[in-house]
């Protein structure tokens, strides 16, 4: 255990946290325990510089997002949910909406997941896509595999296109609902311009 938490201690260190940050606060807070051999105690600040470290993390990949995509514009603040998956690592959501200004029934939202337990699933499926059930296929978002599902609503009757677009990413799944778009290529077309290797590269992988 006291091996694992040095460990930790010092990967922690290596990632230089903001300002806002109290990040190193609870590293410090940590390595005072640790000398008092107060265990426990010391997981526990390391665990707080980790649950800070995550939400800095997830701001990171917010502002990696596009403010327009394809005449939708981001619509409010980004959310951003942390919480703790474990000693080492963690999880995080970051949720990013976009409407069309013109046709406020064209929007769509931009759900970022860490660690999601989903993922082995969703993987499973795109190895064999014949497992998929009704509705459900195999598409491609730039280099990307992912899953579309599409189903036909009614509003004020008119008849209108919801779809799921699910992209698993290394240890992250990026969920896409979109609304209103006129057809499956402009759905894939949103969700190309979202940059997933940008994202990527903010969450580390």
């Amino acid at each position: 255990m006291k091996k694992l938490i040095l460990l930790s201690i010092a990967t922690l260190i290596g990632f230089r946290a903001s300002g806002q940050s109290q990040a190193e606060t609870f590293i410090k807070e940590a390595q005072d325990y640790l000398a008092k051999k107060e265990y426990k105690q010391a997981q526990l600040s390391l665990q707080d510089a980790i649950n800070d470290i995550n939400m800095l993390l997830a701001q990171q990949v917010a502002e990696s997002l596009p403010g327009e995509i394809n005449g939708l514009k981001a619509d409010g603040e980004n959310e951003i949910n942390t919480g703790s998956m474990g000693m080492i690592g963690g999880g995080m959501q970051v949720t990013k909406r976009y409407r069309n200004e013109t046709m406020q029934e064209n929007e769509a939202e931009v759900q970022i997941l860490a660690n999601s337990p989903m993922l082995t699933t969703m993987n499973m499926y795109l190895t064999n896509p014949g497992m998929l059930g009704p509705g459900y296929k195999s598409v491609r978002v730039g280099t990307n595999r992912a899953i579309l599902k599409t189903e036909t609503q009614e509003s004020e009757g008119k008849k209108m296109r919801s779809t799921e677009i699910q992209i698993p990413m290394g240890q992250t799944l990026i969920t896409i609902r979109a609304n209103g778009f006129a057809t499956e290529q402009d759905e894939l077309a949103f969700a190309t311009k979202l940059e997933l290797e940008k994202i990527r590269t903010a969450l580390g992988e």
